[in-house]
């Protein structure tokens, strides 16, 4: 009783917490999928100008939905399972990821919270499995507990890299470094932790990379997938394995009561007919605590300045002061420098940090001209002798 007591406090807070904007939101439409129950953890990717989808849906097997246009979907059918009973991966099917690689495309996904791998020559499969276990849990790929959320990586030198979650014991992003799309190549690494008193509880899972400029996007659904307040946050590296570190201003998509907007997350990222980077995503039907969840689509995109953003109609996040000019009133170093990256206009330092003032309030005029500080009179022009 202590316990749901404690998870309907917490939701309560997450949900008053709520984002709110004097701009209307736009939210995408639910996605037509037709014949799927509640899809959700949308996987999607691009092949000769067709897209190919797939969901979530119904927990044994793996469909697909294919489109020309992002708008109209039809369904191309079971592409892979269901597995023969009694097998270890004949129950709780989700979170499909596809990777074409060297004219195949393997298949990811997670059964009875371990990772298995399929391998197929289009698309529409059929996906067949390359092992009789697991490729990742229930020890193999050096991981005994679970392991799902599975996500693979291309980088531009060739090295793949499979992202997924494990429970340590809460939710969190490991990295395992792989010699090809089904051969874990090296030890595994934890590349983020989920904040226990923020936005994302317990819980990072989802992931997803993305290379821009440089830069290294490991974007991530964070709090409970069946709460109303899960949602999509990022984080940032300048290598494959990391540190990351977190958006100051996540989460970038989250729950909006005013619009019946609940849970948005577990997403994929595919570029769309007119060159658009698009997002697509799940969002629950409702504000209540189950698993009733549909597919829609929003557009991301990139600031100047390297925010990726979801496109919902309100304009660009402003930019991040990084304190390298003098651009706000506010100080908002993290460290009380006083250099030329100080940008607070009035002198609001909690410590004196002049070279050479042995004041006992800290002005920071740069005429002071003690000597040292041990000299008995204060001799520059503030107007304090002390």
């Amino acid at each position: 009783m202590l316990r749901h007591i404690t998870l309907l406090t917490l939701l309560t807070v997450f949900l008053c917490a709520a984002p709110t904007s004097a701009q209307e939101p736009q939210y995408g439409d639910y996605i037509d999928l037709p014949g799927s129950g509640w899809p959700a953890d949308p996987a999607v990717i691009e092949k000769d100008g067709t897209w190919y989808l797939y969901p979530t849906n119904s927990g044994v097997s793996v469909e697909c939905w294919s489109s020309t246009d992002l708008e109209t979907w039809t369904y191309e059918g079971v592409v892979w399972g269901p597995a023969p009973p009694g097998s270890w991966n004949d129950n709780t099917v989700w979170a499909p990821d596809v990777f074409a690689y060297e004219g195949s495309y393997y298949l990811y996904y997670t059964a009875a919270d371990m990772i298995g791998v399929a391998v197929a020559d289009n698309p529409l499969g059929p996906f067949v499995d390359v092992y009789d276990h697991p490729l990742i849990g229930g020890g193999y790929g050096g991981v005994m507990t679970k392991s799902i959320d599975a996500h693979m990586f291309r980088d531009t030198d060739g090295s793949l890299y499979l992202y997924a979650t494990g429970y340590l014991p809460v939710s969190l992003l490991r990295v395992f470094p792989m010699d090809d799309p089904v051969t874990v190549g090296g030890l595994w690494q934890i590349v983020l932790s989920p904040k226990l008193l923020s936005w994302e509880f317990v819980c990072e899972e989802g992931p997803w990379m993305i290379l821009h400029e440089g830069v290294y996007y490991l974007m991530y659904s964070g709090n409970l997938a069946n709460w109303p307040s899960y949602g999509v946050g990022y984080a940032t590296a300048d290598n494959p394995l990391g540190p990351f570190t977190k958006y100051e201003r996540n989460p970038i998509l989250w729950f909006d009561t005013d619009y019946d907007f609940y849970g948005p997350g577990h997403h994929s990222l595919t570029v769309g007919p007119g060159g658009d980077l698009w997002m697509f995503y799940h969002t629950k039907v409702d504000g209540e605590v189950n698993w009733k969840r549909r597919v829609r689509k929003n557009k991301v995109a990139f600031t100047d300045d390297g925010q990726i953003y979801v496109d919902l109609g309100l304009g660009e996040p402003p930019p991040l002061d990084d304190d390298t000019t003098d651009d706000d009133t506010i100080d908002d170093d993290t460290v009380d420098d006083d250099t030329a990256h100080d940008d607070d206009t009035v002198d609001d330092d909690t410590a004196d940090d002049d070279t050479f003032d042995n004041d006992t309030t800290d002005d920071d005029d740069a005429g002071d001209d003690d000597s040292s500080t041990s000299s008995k009179q204060d001799n520059d022009d503030d107007g304090c002798g002390c």
